[in-house]
């Protein structure tokens, strides 16, 4: 059962292989964690501004290998509550952020990023670092 939502940050992290510790986290709870389909597009997205045939490799590999949570419309609720909530108070953050935010709390799961200051300004939303 996922416990776990990785956030971008997280992911691309993971899919460079830039952490030991991050990648042994990983896969100790491989089964306990998927990403977003909203990370899957960051990851997509970023992959198709490069040119770099490694850096594809990479992460066409890793997008290959994760199970993704598809974002619904319980989703998109809870993520436009947040949104609101965020302008509300003046401490808004990206888009995509709210989204994956969202998407997390909509599912109970525990949102695994490295920008856990960011995610703290959302209420309700669990955060972990693994980076760390």
């Amino acid at each position: 059962m996922v416990k776990y939502l990785i956030d971008t940050d997280i992911a691309s992290n993971f899919a460079k292989n830039s952490s030991t510790s991050l990648k042994l986290k990983m896969l100790e709870n491989v089964n306990d964690w998927a990403i977003s389909s909203v990370t899957y597009h960051e990851l997509w997205r970023g992959l198709m501004q490069t040119n770099s045939e490694k850096v594809e490799e990479i992460v066409t590999s890793f997008l290959s290998n994760v199970r993704v949570i598809d974002f619904d419309e319980g989703d998109a609720r809870e993520s436009g509550r947040i949104h609101a909530e965020l302008i509300k108070s003046g401490k808004q953050i990206g888009d995509s952020d709210t989204l994956i935010a969202g998407q997390a709390i909509a599912n109970h799961l525990i949102l695994v990023t490295n920008n856990t200051k960011h995610f703290s300004r959302i209420k309700g939303l669990q955060v972990e670092n693994w980076m760390k």
